[in-house]
């Protein structure tokens, strides 16, 4: 049924070159049919001479050599072109009266014993070009030399036969015939598993090959037992860790989190446990409704949950069905948290006073309205991130029923606050000195968060001010520096101003001289990342003030920033190098002289496409930082393997590393 089909749809399959050259050649299919049709005559003209009693004229032999020559030479030919048509020794003349059929197929045999002879010709002449020589297949047991033209002819037209040999193998020998290892130089006789070395043109014996396949069994599996450990050392730089033999509770918590369904049966394993385990659950995205009840108890206080794409909205509700002494709750990434899951938390949750949601998008602008009314004075610690539907009225609703109660307020990616008006509002509500964290980050429009509405809010709570983050606002300059940082903000210690391209290299550098004056602890996380107008004076003043308190430090993108600099802050003043540099600073003030920066608690940074940053100053910093334990270079392509540096120092980002 299938092949019928196939007929009746006129469906090919691919054409050999072979098949293209002869069809080319007006060598077809009706060739094969014709030969069919002559096989059948042929057997026709047999049976009627063998009826026959023919005996070869001796005489009439003698007198007609020539005309037996002619017809000896014609079925020759029709021999080499593959015709059925040949009489058998001692019966060279067929009978007197052979069928119709055979006569009026002469002419078409003719033609095709032309066209094989071009075929063979353009062979030849291809073979020559390619650098070649024409050769025949040597058979076993076949006395015919290479000069003989039959033979040839014959040879290539077996070249032309529909078996598909492959012109590369023409040389090749058969199997069953006796042959030299080149190997081992022992004699063995040829099998269909015996393996051709194109290097050294020659079979390997049975046993050679063995030793073969296992020396490339082993180099297979060397490859990958390399390539398994180089993914688990890769896996580890990204999860910021080393290849360490792990801790045997850390093993249990693994094997835990694979058979978390079952883990019920434990018992009490204690929250500190059960934090770490809800936490890789998240890192995987395995937290979903069967698993999200194993971490809910009546006494639980804290849940953070960081990862809630696999959690629907009636096991939302468990959290407060289950835990109904909450006090801060964290969800992150849930998208299935809608009104009626908010206006639960309102209802039950009574003693919650920090809220943190990321991705909340099904909470409607009125429903925000509704919980702020509801909750009033309770809710001392909001943040929200990464939903359009927390507008203008939802902002000014959290402010007037929260605002003087707040201490920590953090909004970010909220495109439904699109007017100035509701950022003005913050310093206006919030009580003096009183709020700690402060982030505004990433606005719909640059332009809605100001140099102006900065300083305000830090005019009034900076002193009491611990962390700022002002990531995305890239429309603030110098100004909230110079006039809110620097004057306001006496105990901060964590600044975030990502994307700030408007912030000035001196601008930067006089505000942190100054911010030295009023802030007198110093700095313990900074990022400045993709500041891009920031250069070696402005880095400088923040190293100055800050060095011996700084832990995370991230100066990603600052490509303004140069070697020399990077060189003198991470090299002792006593270096003669130093020495040197010192005396020509002395001498000719145009020549730029950094003193050491000592970065003594300094365990993570990010010199991330930082162009200074090549082999030798990877050294200088690593030999410089003895608490440094990570270290970012993405995109710088002067550090690469050839970099030496301490024990315990993870560097991550190298193009030589394998990921």
């Amino acid at each position: 049924m299938a092949r019928g089909t196939r007929k009746q749809g006129n469906v090919k399959g691919p054409s050999s070159a072979l098949t293209e050259f002869l069809k080319s050649e007006g060598i077809t299919d009706a060739f094969r049919q014709r030969r069919a049709r002559e096989a059948e005559v042929t057997a026709t003209a047999t049976t009627e001479t063998t009826t026959q009693e023919t005996t070869p004229d001796a005489d009439a032999g003698a007198g007609n050599d020539e005309e037996d020559l002619h017809g000896e030479t014609s079925m020759e030919n029709l021999s080499a072109a593959g015709s059925p048509l040949v009489s058998r020794r001692g019966s060279r003349r067929q009978s007197s009266t052979p069928t119709r059929g055979v006569e009026e197929d002469d002419d078409e045999d003719d033609e095709i014993i032309q066209m094989r002879k071009a075929a063979k010709r353009k062979l030849r002449a291809a073979r020559q070009d390619a650098g070649g020589t024409s050769r025949k297949r040597a058979m076993p047991g076949d006395g015919s030399g290479s000069d003989d033209d039959s033979s040839d002819d014959s040879s290539a037209d077996d070249d032309y036969s529909d078996d598909g040999d492959d012109l590369d193998n023409a040389n090749m020998k058969n199997f069953g015939e006796q042959d030299t290892c080149v190997d081992c130089g022992d004699k063995f006789e040829l099998s269909v598993y015996s393996r051709f070395i194109k290097d050294k043109s020659g079979y390997l014996c049975d046993s050679c090959n063995k030793v073969l396949k296992e020396h490339e069994r082993r180099a297979r599996s060397n490859q990958l037992n390399a390539r398994k450990k180089r993914k688990r050392v890769a896996q580890a730089l990204l999860n910021r860790t080393t290849v360490k033999i792990p801790k045997l509770q850390d093993v249990c918590i693994k094997k835990i989190t694979q058979n978390i369904e079952d883990v019920d049966v434990l018992g009490d394993i204690g929250q500190i446990n059960l934090n770490k385990i809800s936490s890789i659950l998240s890192k995987n995205r395995s937290l979903n409704d069967k698993t999200i009840s194993l971490f809910l108890s009546p006494d639980l206080k804290n849940i953070a949950f960081w990862d809630c794409s696999n959690v629907d909205s009636d096991s939302l509700n468990k959290i407060a069905s289950y835990c109904p002494n909450l006090e801060s709750l964290t969800l992150f990434m849930c998208g299935q948290f809608h009104n009626d899951n908010l206006e639960y938390f309102a209802s039950n949750l009574t003693h919650l006073h920090s809220l943190a949601l990321n991705g909340p998008f099904l909470i409607s602008d009125k429903m925000w309205q509704a919980y702020f009314d509801r909750v009033g004075g309770r809710l001392q610690k909001f943040e929200i991130r990464n939903t359009h539907r927390f507008g203008n009225d939802s902002l000014l609703s959290l402010l007037e029923n929260c605002g003087k109660d707040l201490t920590s307020l953090k909004l970010s990616r909220l495109d439904g606050i699109n007017q100035q008006d509701a950022y003005n509002q913050i310093s206006n509500y919030i009580a003096q000195s009183k709020l700690t964290h402060l982030e505004i980050s990433y606005p719909t429009d640059e332009d809605l968060v100001t140099d102006d509405l900065i300083v305000d809010i830090l005019q009034k709570t900076g002193d009491s001010l611990v962390s700022l983050n002002v990531d995305g606002c890239s429309a603030l300059t110098d100004k909230f520096l110079l006039d809110g940082v620097s004057k306001y903000c006496h105990n901060l210690t964590q600044i975030s101003m990502k994307n700030l391209d408007q912030v000035s290299n001196e601008g930067f550098a006089t505000a942190f001289n100054q911010f030295s004056k009023v802030n007198a602890g110093g700095l313990i996380e900074v990022n400045l990342m993709k500041c891009t107008d920031l250069g070696d004076e402005a880095v400088y003043a923040l190293l100055n003030h800050s060095c011996h308190t700084l832990v995370e430090l991230s100066i990603n993108s600052l490509h303004r920033i140069t070697s020399d600099f990077l060189s003198q802050i991470f090299t002792d003043d006593k270096h003669q190098f130093k020495k040197k540099l010192r005396e020509r600073h002395e001498e000719d003030s145009n020549v730029k002289y950094y003193q050491q920066v000592p970065l003594i608690l300094l365990t993570y940074l990010d010199a991330s496409f930082v162009r200074a940053v090549d082999n030798e100053i990877l050294s200088l910093i690593g030999g410089s930082c003895p608490q440094l334990q990570i270290i970012e270079v993405y995109g710088d392509n002067r550090c690469n393997g050839k970099a030496s540096f301490r024990d315990g120092l993870m560097v991550i980002g190298r193009q030589s590393d394998d990921i």
